[in-house]
């Protein structure tokens, strides 16, 4: 401990002078952090936070040249947290791990290890020396890795080649050792599912707050995990995993992807196929219970055999090898998969049965299998388009549309229609007549998708297709009736009403739209009986009511009550279904 009451001399120091006679002991020699013990640690606590380390710390920093407070974590009643070597000043990192736990103290702070000749405005000036008080609360090694204190993880060995880790889907090869044991258990852990139970290491299960904590975890890595709840350690390498990737995010579960071979690395390698790209595939699926059937696309890596089909679009598949073409069944589950695969990728599935086949001998049931995604050759982009054949695209993309419409599968049709719409989405460098016919083409696909939308009673989309094409051909009937269905399917009755009339003014006869204004008006009749019966029924309920004087109101005169105000204990009649 340096001697008290000494005054540095600032003379042959590379760091600024604190402007004043300093107290203390001088850490390093050259006034650059001077100590003050206030409060001595217990005797116990013999060790000190190292470079590292997480710290927890109460502190209030003054100026030193008038005392003058500028931060305070007691003030804030919150301790602060921070690593000793990352994210505070450097004189804090020099201070600290001289403390330990319980002690309080003092430093001062010189400006070079400080804030410097910038300062901290408005609260700290340039070149500023700075007191702090600080109480060393608590420190360790460990991360507190799920950020509520239930696990603190010690990197062992780090990995510092690879940037990836697994995640909640992941089936999780380990290698655990327990607490003092001679030696590391191989583990196999498999995606978290709810009711699933743990694995287990020498007859006691793994706590499944353990497995949270490898999420953060690289190949190769080795940790030591502490189990805040138990004070048990359990020291983990992560050696492999293989992700279970969800292919159908609106039905989780319903397709999941396996990696059992990655893709082949190349210029394209990033590549995925898309809705009426031809693919090239082979593999096979079958009944996840009870095997039996299976659908065959060919061997994996097999050179002489392989299924095509355009995707979202083709029913079934040609499968071609040395005996000649086969027609292959396509399911949606097998379709959502490839769309999340690469080239050169093998993969195992699991296929629920609302995601599998319709028809044949695997209709209705879950499945399974392994495929291979060999190649994609992808639709020529719609910027890469000339003229002439852009509208050629789009209306051989409607035609595609038109023939699910009849088959029933709206939802198809609708997709179809879209990318029709995509591709005319622009009539740059076309000519006059060709921007007519292009025109004329989306205004025909915008028309079928608002059928379609209706169908799947999506009200809000057909209404707004239909405005679209009102908008280029203000005449056109088949807008305003689709329209009119789409405002009676938002209970827009007004709205729907005039849309309606509007067709019988162009089209008197029109007997849909006569059966529209019909069924609108019936609406409105049953609702008017409602109103009706709702308000006969408060008025039986108020002449049953035994009378009571009112107090007097003085209302002022803006304010007074007319004739027809409705009571104010009257109840609310139904708001009519207009929007």
């Amino acid at each position: 401990m340096a001697d008290s009451n000494v005054v540095v001399d600032n003379s042959a120091s590379d760091v600024e002078p604190h402007g004043k006679a300093l107290e203390g002991e001088d850490l390093f020699g050259d006034g650059s952090v001077m100590k003050q013990v206030i409060r001595a640690a217990p005797a116990e606590n013999t060790a000190s936070p190292e470079a590292g380390h997480k710290v927890k710390v109460h502190y209030v920093g003054t100026l030193t040249q008038d005392g003058t407070k500028f931060d305070s974590s007691r003030d804030r009643d919150a301790p602060f947290d921070f690593t000793v070597g990352s994210g505070v000043i450097r004189g804090w990192s020099e201070a600290v791990p001289t403390m330990r736990v319980g002690e309080v103290a003092k430093f001062t702070i010189c400006a070079a290890k400080a804030y410097g000749e910038q300062g901290s405005p408005p609260t700290i000036p340039p070149n500023a020396s700075l007191d702090f008080e600080i109480e060393l609360l608590s420190f360790t090694d460990r991360d507190d890795v799920l950020r509520d204190g239930s696990l603190m993880k010690k990197v062992l060995r780090k990995n510092a080649d690879d940037w990836k880790t697994p995640n909640k889907r992941c089936d999780v090869r380990l290698k655990v050792r327990v607490g003092a044991a001679d030696a590391a258990v191989d583990v196999d852990w498999p995606h978290v599912k709810h009711g699933d139970a743990p694995p287990e290491v020498e007859g006691a299960k793994l706590p499944w707050v353990l497995r949270d904590g490898l999420h953060e975890m690289k190949k190769g890595e080795l940790a030591s995990f502490v189990v805040t709840e138990t004070g048990v350690d359990y020291e983990v390498e992560v050696v492999s995993w293989i992700e279970n990737e969800d292919c159908d995010l609106d039905a989780p579960d319903a397709v999941v992807k396996r990696v059992e071979r990655v893709h082949v690395k190349g210029d394209y390698d990033w590549k995925t196929p898309n809705d009426e790209d031809l693919v090239a595939v082979r593999g096979s699926l079958w009944a996840a219970e009870g095997g039996g059937n299976a659908v065959d696309f060919g061997e994996v890596d097999a050179d002489d055999v392989e299924s095509t089909w355009r995707v979202d679009e083709d029913l079934e598949a040609k499968r071609v090898d040395a005996g000649g073409e086969t027609a292959v069944p396509v399911c949606r589950g097998l379709e959502a998969a490839l769309k999340k695969m690469k080239v050169g990728e093998v993969a195992t599935l699991k296929i629920a049965a609302s995601h599998g086949f319709a028809d044949g001998p695997l209709a209705a049931k879950a499945l399974a299998g392994r495929v291979e995604l060999v190649r994609i050759a992808e639709e020529t982009k719609s910027w890469d388009l000339k003229p002439d054949e852009k509208i050629a695209a789009v209306e051989a993309k409607k035609a595609l549309g038109n023939a699910h419409v009849k088959r029933g599968d709206y939802a198809r049709a609708e997709r179809r229609y879209k990318a029709a719409l995509d591709v005319g989405a622009s009539d740059y460098d076309l000519s006059d007549a060709q921007k007519e016919a292009l025109g004329a083409a989306v205004c025909a696909c915008k028309l079928n998708r608002a059928m379609c939308y209706l169908k799947l009673a999506r009200y809000s989309d057909a209404d707004k297709d239909c405005k679209d094409v009102l908008e280029k051909q203000p005449g056109n009937v088949k807008a305003l009736f689709r329209r009119g269905r789409a405002q009676l399917g938002l209970d827009q009755w007004t709205n729907a009403k005039a849309s309606f009339k509007a067709v019988l003014a162009k089209e008197p006869d029109n007997r849909d739209a006569k059966r529209g204004v019909a069924d609108i008006v019936r609406r409105e009749r049953a609702h008017k009986e409602k109103e009706r019966k709702l308000y006969a029924g408060k008025q039986l309920f108020d002449k049953a009511k035994p009378a009571r004087a009112a107090p007097p109101v003085d209302f002022q005169p803006e304010h007074a009550p007319g004739p027809d105000a409705t009571p104010p204990d009257a109840p609310l009649p139904d708001a009519p279904p207009q929007q």
